[in-house]
Order: structure tokens, then C-alpha cells, then sequence
């Protein structure tokens, strides 16, 4: 049985931007629902969501032919918001994607076929079969990724993911979901493709059930479709076999049915091999890197900021604000509502020719334009959480003066209650500074704005801290209520170091006096004997001479181990293409940056040029009071154009097995084999994707790099090294070696050359070899790097100090990956993952103030079956029993 799939594959911005495709998507949609029960339909709109949002934007008044079509199934979409790339976000990101994709859907009152449908990814997690069994579905379809060495030659497999969740993978011909695409009506024609596709599929099929999909990039349904599809059908019956028109929902069912009934093999891990099969096109990890870098930026801020910041306020805000205020101040009312909006602007920069940088500058501009949106609006929703937690009424403190003395309120954005270091701003008001009519007469004293100060001065009440002064501005500062005009005030804003007590997991501390005693463990000092600079926290060492760069700990040296390095890249916006060897920057110049006591650092600028071009960067080796690892911190020029640019810390840790960061938890990874002979030829890179941190390890040692959001990674012959920026001129070349063939539309992208600065935050640690404790140690050192903590004084904020604590995390092997509030914004979704392969045991904690009850839920909130499902009353502290590499969701409500 050969189940005929009529669809379309819509890049909903690419080579043009998302107006001129939506264009034709509404034509596209109209003919649809316009055409003759039968003719056109049943049509798949692509896996995603967001094309119905669309098509509704520019046709509202057909709504409800959408809807009906959609509940009918002759129209489908789904399951996903939008068709993302799913290597590069984070396991989080993926799953507000699919809750996009289903909360679009219900609101027209129909639901996505239970697939998780990923025609044209770049390679797939290998939790995804963990996170299409959290929303119920039970088939997958992909093209890119597997078919390679390491899978099977078969279009039909298990795989199972690290939890041992099992998902059926059809796995599309090489062709991919275009194969069956402008089917011929002249019946020898249709004889003659008949049985090319049947060649074609069933060399590599066992179960007897197939899936043929009829449709390409951006196409249109045939308005002879279904003479097409009978030419091909009557072909197929007189060969015996048999070809039917179906759904996407009925194809999958039919697909499990037959894999349950026959032996189809297992695959684990992460699909990224196609080689020798398709194209993987991988090599988009580091194409316009500095959008990847701010993608993975504001997926912390919404995971952990903006979303624990509403759940303290659901903990501790006063019961009236969860109502609407009838003064039009922000309330859990409308933030919750607000989180889901701004994740799906977040989500709309995920489609794969987006977020991977394969698209043209046009894109790539409406991308960082989104991105911006979403950094607006997490500032916005995170003041008005942490007001509501703490009881600050905009409305009544913009009434009133600031006070003389403001409290600095302190965020904690880890599941664990910790101290130390944190970087405070502490605003001092300086004048008045008045807009509008009443303005005239106030003269231009106050238009100074951000003017550097020449002393680092720090406000008296931290006279007796422990302090570090960073730097000085003055600008302007804005107290805002929905009730008033801002008060706009020219301050003095005071950016420093403080070593403050320990504040609660995913909580804030207020402070009215931080000169009461905090003194580190051991100060973090810097010493110059001639021209060798060294720093030292009484854990690490770092010592900086012109010959280079030394990290040691205890008996461990890693001497000139710090490289900057760039290489000539002939490549595509897919495909690098490096020619020659990498040749090194130069560096030029080390001076002494910050001298303790929380902080010491060294400075050490690079160069390169031939020519015109030229590439200056600037790293800053950063050690803290009690850090664990060394932050560098970049800052570059680009000048240089057609080339890769890669930070490379040099180890001691030959031959090392490798493990890295990923969705839902680390994986071990191992090189792609090369296929230098294979057709269609494209070579794996030696790169691979990069979250958080990868690590090099042996029996005896271990080093993790740390990155703050570049995507890209390489570990080999002892280098780790990180991709700063590709920088490249086109969206794709047909004469690269290392992929002959256009992967994409030839379209010219200046901007994707990347000139002009950049920047980045990575680290290296050194540490033991692998275990359940070390990966503990490196998710804790992560968030002491990506997360530290922070604090602001707000200047109308009075009342004596308070603590306000959050969820708290406790167990060996457990990462928090969800803090947040459900879609209601009536209960909290809890959400951890062990990231061992071990059972582990653990709980969280919630503030014992009231009463709460709890359910074991799938990652998409529904409840699991059985008791664990039931509402039962828990303490504060809820046990979790975790199964090796379980994802384990919790929803709790308070008993009132």
C-alpha cells in the first residue's frame, strides 16, 4: 500500500522575505478552499501552524472555511508553530513550538496530526523521540539526518531516545518529501514514473506500507491533481499494487500499524549523517553566527528569567494580582498571554533557512529586528512580575519621590540558592530632568547622557563593602506608571562587583545595606613581574606572557593554550568550503584589566591583515573570587572577508571521547564518517553543534569550553575550538568540492560577511574524568558563567529587605529545564530532566506558606495515566524519582 500525500513545502521566508511568500501562500490557500470537494484536497499545509496565522492575517473573513476544512481533515496543518531547525535550539524551545503549534490550532477548533513532521530539518536531537511521546505523537517523518553510515538502509526504524521513549522514523527517499512531485496525466508517462517510485521505495522498505509525498518547495496543488493521481493509481493496480490518496494523520496510523506488525530495526541518538545519501547541509552553525548567538541569549532570558519571575509572582503577589487592575497595570491577568506571544515572535526566527542563516539579507534583517522585539518585551514582563512579587505598586511609587537611600533587589536565575559575586547597577539620581512644554525653561545642563565618569566613585552606602568598582555613566532613567507621564530623571548609574550572601533559588533578595561583611574565600589578585601577568583565586592560575596564554590547576598545565585563529573559506551560506592551512592572529599587545578583588583580568589584543583586510580582536581573560573556570570575554573587528574565525583553547586531553550540551540533555558524540566517493557527494565537516558546553574527557581528566550561544564546536587532536563567525557572500555555490550542486537559490548576501564588530562569551574549565558529578559540576559552572548573579537598585523602592524564594531543585544528576505557569496562569509547571544514565532520586521545594497539590503530567500538560496523574496533596518538598535520562514534568497548585 502506497499512501499518496498531497502537500506543499513552505520555507516561510528564504531566499525572498516571509510578505512576499505569504503573498502567495494566500492565492495558495484560497484556491484550496475554493476548489471542488476532491480535486485539491486532502492537502498538507506543510508541518506548521504559523501559515494559517498568516494566510488569516491578510483573509480574516475566511475563518471559518479554514476552520471547517481543518476539523474535516481535507486541509491539514501541523503539529509544529513553525518548521524550526531542530540542532540548534535549545529541548525547551522545541517543545514552546510544538504548544504554539497546538494553541494555534485549537483556536480554530481543530487539531495537528499526531506527527512530528520535519520534511527538511538539518539533523534532529536525540531527544525528540522523548518530546513527540511528551505531546502524543507516535510517528515522525524526516529527510535530513539519517541515511547516512550510522543508519540503517531502511525506511522504516524505532528510535528511541535516551529516556527509552520509542517513536516510529519514516525516513523519506533521497529525493525527499519533492519526490513524487509534477506527477504526470499522459498514461505511459505516468507507467514510466510509476515505476521509477516504486523502485525507488521499495528497495528500502519492510513493512509493505509506504508514504508518497506529491508536492515541492512552494508549490501549489496541481488543478489536475486528481487525474494525476488516478493515472499514477490505475499504473500502480496494473502492476499490483495499490495506491491511495490519504491524510498525513491516516498515513502515520497505517505506518505504525504496519512497523508494529513486521521487524524493523532501533536506532539511537542524534540524526545528523546523510551522507551519501542527501545532503545534511550542517554546515549552518555558524553562518551568521551573531543571530544564533542572540537566539540562544533570549532563550535563557524567557526560560530563566522572564518565566521564573512569573511563577514568584504567582508564590508571593498579593491575590488581587492575578485580577485585572482596573488602573491598567500589568497583572498575571495578561502575562502569561503575553509570554505566549512573545515566544512565538522568538519562534518565528526558528525556521530553518532562518535561524540557520541560509536565507538572504533581507531575512536576516526582519530576523534581528524579531529578536529585538523579544528582548523588549522580556524586560517588560519581567518589571512587571517582579513588582508583582514584591509588592510594588507603579502606580503609588510614581506618585511619591525616590528615595534617598533605594534597595537593590537581587536575582537568583538557577534552581539552586547560591552567593558570591554579582554585578549590581546601582542608579543615583542626580537631577530633574523635565520633557514637554515644561522643559523650555530648564536649560541644557541635564542633556549630558551617557558621559563616562574619570574616577570609578561608588554611592557611600557601599563604602565599607566588599565592592569592585567597573565604571561610571550618567544618562537618563525613566519611572514609568500606566496612570502618569514617566518621570524623567538624568542619574548616575554605578556599575560594580559585590560579594553578597546567598541568595534563594529562582528568587531575589532585596538589600537596604550591602556594607554588612561578605568576604570571598580567597581574593582573586593580579601581579605583573615584568612583561608576564598572572592572576591567581587560590584555585586557578592564569599567566599571560608575550609567548602566550597558561591555565593551571593543581598538578595540571596547559601552557600557550589560548589561539585565535582564521582560515580562507570559499564556501556558501550551507557548505564551508576552507582552503589552505588556518593561520594564526598575532598577539600584539597584554596589559593588566581589572585588578581584584573580585575580579582580576588581563587583556591580550590580536591582529591579522593582508592587504586591505584586517581582523582586531580583543580577548579579556576574566577570573572571579571562588570561580571554578576562566571567562573570556571577546570583542572584534571583522575586516576580513570569505573566511572562518575560531577561538581554540589547546588541552591536555589527547584522543579524548566526547560529550556535549544538547536538547534535553548531553550526548556523546563521535566523528561523522567521511565519504569522499559517495553520490550526491557532500563531506561532513569536522564541526558540530554546540549548546552550552562540550567536553573532552579520558580515563584520568577532562576540560569543558563553555560558549554563551555560537553554535559551533570542534574537538580534535587536542584543540577545542569555537566558531566566532563564518563569513561568507552567498546563500549558495554549485562549484564548492566539498558539495557540487546549488543547495539553495543563487542569490547574492553581503550582509552575511559579517564586517564590523562582534562578540562572545566563552570559558574553559578543567576537571576530572566523566561522572555523574562532573556533569553536575559543569551544569553548576555553566550558570555561574551564562548566568551569574544580578542586581539593580530600584530607586522608588522602599520597605525593609526581603527574600523571596522560588522553586529549589535538589538531587544528583538534575537539571531544571521549566520554571514557568501554565497557559491559565493558575498553576506552576515544574520541569526537570536527569541528565545521568543512572536512576537518580531528588525533590523540589516550594515555599511552605501554603498548601499545594501536584500531578505527574506528558511535557505537553496533559496528565499521566494512572495515580501518578491524580492530584494528591504534597508538601512543600516533592519527591522525584527520575529514571535514567527521564524528563520529568510536574504541574502543582496551591490549595487555597
Amino acid at each position: 500500500m502506497i499512501h499518496l500525500l498531497a502537500h506543499t513545502h513552505w520555507d516561510r521566508e528564504w531566499y525572498h522575505p516571509a510578505v512576499r511568500f505569504r503573498a502567495r501562500l494566500v492565492a495558495l490557500i484560497d484556491a484550496l478552499l475554493a476548489a471542488p470537494p476532491g480535486a485539491l484536497t486532502p492537502f498538507l499545509l506543510d508541518g506548521q501552524a504559523i501559515v494559517l496565522t498568516d494566510y488569516l492575517a491578510v483573509r480574516p473573513e475566511q475563518q471559518t472555511a479554514l476552520a471547517d476544512a481543518l476539523r474535516a481533515g481535507t486541509v491539514e496543518a501541523g503539529p509544529w508553530y513553525v518548521l524550526g531547525d531542530n540542532l540548534i535550539p535549545s529541548g525547551e524551545a522545541i517543545v514552546r513550538n510544538l504548544e504554539a503549534g497546538r494553541r494555534t490550532l485549537r483556536r480554530l477548533g481543530a487539531e495537528a496530526p499526531p506527527v512530528a513532521y520535519c520534511p527538511d530539518t538539518f539533523g534532529h536531537p536525540a531527544a525528540l523521540p522523548s518530546i513527540a511521546a511528551g505531546f502524543g505523537h507516535t510517528v515522525a517523518v524526516v529527510w535530513r539526518g539519517a541515511g547516512g553510515t550510522s543508519f540503517p538502509p531502511v525506511d522504516t526504524a524505532w528510535w528511541r531516545g535516551p529516556d527509552g521513549a520509542e517513536l516510529l522514523c519514516y525516513h523519506l527517499p533521497p529525493d525527499g518529501y519533492e519526490f513524487g512531485s509534477a506527477l504526470p496525466i499522459a498514461a505511459h508517462a505516468a507507467w514510466t514514473r510509476w515505476h521509477r517510485i516504486r523502485e525507488t521505495l521499495a528497495a528500502r522498505n519492510r513493512t509493505g506500507t509506504l508514504l508518497l509525498t506529491v508536492g515541492a518547495d512552494h508549490h501549489a496543488p496541481d488543478p489536475a491533481l486528481a487525474e494525476q493521481v488516478a493515472q499514477l493509481a490505475t499504473a500502480a493496480t496494473a502492476d499490483g499494487a495499490t495506491v491511495r490518496r490519504t491524510t498525513l494523520r491516516d498515513a502515520a496510523a497505517e505506518l505504525y500499524l504496519a512497523a508494529r506488525g513486521h521487524s524493523v530495526p532501533v536506532v539511537r541518538g542524534e540524526l545528523r549523517d546523510s551522507y551519501g545519501y542527501t545532503w545534511t547541509l550542517s554546515g549552518t552553525l555558524a553562518t551568521r553566527a551573531y543571530q544564533k548567538r542572540r537566539n540562544a541569549q533570549l532563550e535563557r532570558r524567557l526560560l530563566r528569567e522572564v518565566e521564573p519571575a512569573l511563577v514568584l509572582a504567582r508564590l508571593h503577589a498579593a491575590a488581587t494580582f492575578r485580577d485585572i487592575d482596573p488602573r491598567g497595570a500589568l497583572s498575571l491577568a495578561q502575562l502569561p498571554t503575553l509570554l505566549a506571544r512573545t515566544w512565538e515572535t522568538l519562534l518565528a526566527t526558528h525556521p530553518h533557512d532562518t535561524l540557520c542563516g541560509c536565507s538572504s539579507d533581507a531575512v536576516a534583517a526582519d530576523c534581528s529586528a524579531r529578536q529585538r522585539k523579544v528582548a523588549a518585551s522580556a524586560t517588560e514582563l519581567t518589571a512587571a512580575a517582579l513588582r508583582g512579587a514584591l509588592g510594588h505598586d507603579p502606580v503609588a511609587a510614581r506618585s511619591g519621590p525616590v528615595v534617598p537611600q533605594p534597595r537593590t533587589v537581587v536575582v537568583n536565575r538557577t534552581a539552586r540558592e547560591r552567593g558570591g559575586v554579582a554585578r549590581l547597577r546601582m542608579i543615583e539620581t542626580v537631577a530633574d530632568a523635565p520633557v514637554g512644554p515644561g522643559s523650555a525653561m530648564a536649560g541644557s545642563a541635564d542633556l549630558l547622557i551617557d558621559v563616562r565618569q574619570s574616577s570609578h566613585t561608588i554611592p557611600p552606602q557601599l563604602a565599607a563593602a566588599m565592592v569592585q568598582p567597573l565604571q561610571v555613566t550618567e544618562r537618563f532613567h525613566r519611572r514609568e506608571s500606566p496612570q502618569h507621564y514617566p518621570d524623567n530623571d538624568r542619574v548616575r548609574v554605578h556599575e560594580l562587583l559585590a560579594w553578597l550572601p546567598p541568595v534563594p533559588a529562582f528568587g531575589v533578595r532585596v538589600f537596604d545595606d550591602l556594607a554588612r561583611p561578605a568576604v570571598p574565600p580567597a581574593p582573586s589578585t593580579v601581579e605583573q613581574v615584568g612583561d608576564v601577568i598572572t592572576l591567581r583565586n587560590g584555585r586557578l592560575t592564569i599567566s599571560v606572557s608575550p609567548d602566550g596564554v597558561m591555565l593551571a590547576q593543581g598538578d595540571r598545565t596547559l601552557a600557550r593554550c589560548l589561539a585565535l585563529e582564521t582560515v580562507a573559506d570559499a564556501g556558501d551560506s550551507y557548505t564551508p568550503s576552507l582552503r589552505g592551512a588556518p593561520e594564526p592572529l598575532r598577539l600584539r599587545r597584554v596589559r593588566v584589566g581589572m585588578r581584584g578583588p573580585l575580579r582580576s583580568s588581563v587583556q591580550l589584543w590580536w591582529s591579522w591583515r593582508v592587504g586591505s583586510e584586517r581582523l582586531r580582536v580583543r580577548t579579556e581573560l576574566q577570573l572571579d573570587a571562588g570561580a571554578e573556570s576562566v571567562r573570556c570575554e571577546v570583542r572584534g573587528v571583522n575586516g576580513r572577508r570569505d573566511h572562518r574565525l575560531q577561538l581554540v583553547w589547546r588541552t591536555d586531553v589527547a584522543a579524548p571521547n566526547i560529550m556535549a550540551d544538547a536538547a534535553f540533555g548531553p550526548v556523546a558524540r563521535t566523528p561523522i564518517p567521511d565519504v569522499p566517493d559517495a553520490v550526491p557527494y557532500e563531506r561532513p565537516p569536522t564541526t558540530m553543534p554546540l549548546h552550552r558546553w562540550m567536553m573532552a574527557h579520558t580515563e584520568d581528566r577532562g576540560v569543558t569550553v563553555f560558549s554563551d550561544g555560537l553554535a559551533e564546536g570542534e574537538i580534535r587532536d587536542g584543540r577545542m575550538a569555537v566558531t566566532l563567525l563564518r563569513a561568507i557572500g552567498a546563500l549558495s555555490r554549485a562549484d564548492l568540492p566539498e558539495r557540487p550542486g546549488h543547495a539553495g537559490w543563487p542569490v547574492a548576501i553581503p550582509a552575511a560577511q559579517c564586517q564590523g564588530r562582534f562578540a562572545a562569551t566563552v570559558g574553559i574549565a578543567l576537571h576530572g574524568p566523566m561522572s555523574i558529578a562532573t556533569v553536575d559540576h559543569v551544569e553548576a559552572m555553566a550558570d555561574a558563567l551564562l548566568l551569574p548573579l544580578t542586581g539593580e537598585s530600584w530607586r522608588d523602592l522602599a520597605g525593609p529587605p526581603r527574600v523571596l524564594a522560588g522553586p529549589i531543585l535538589a538531587g544528583r544528576g538534575l537539571v531544571a529545564s521549566a520554571v514557568t505557569l501554565s497557559a491559565s496562569g493558575d498553576t506552576i509547571v515544574l520541569r526537570a530532566v536527569n541528565v545521568s544514565d543512572e536512576a537518580t532520586v531528588g525533590s523540589w521545594t516550594l515555599p511552605d506558606a501554603v498548601r499545594w497539590q501536584v500531578r505527574s503530567c506528558r511535557l505537553d500538560g496533559t496528565p499521566l495515566d494512572g495515580e501518578e496523574g491524580q492530584w494528591r496533596s504534597a508538601a512543600p518538598s516533592i519527591d522525584i524519582v527520575a529514571a535514567p535520562r527521564a524528563i520529568l514534568t510536574l504541574e502543582a497548585a496551591a490549595v487555597d
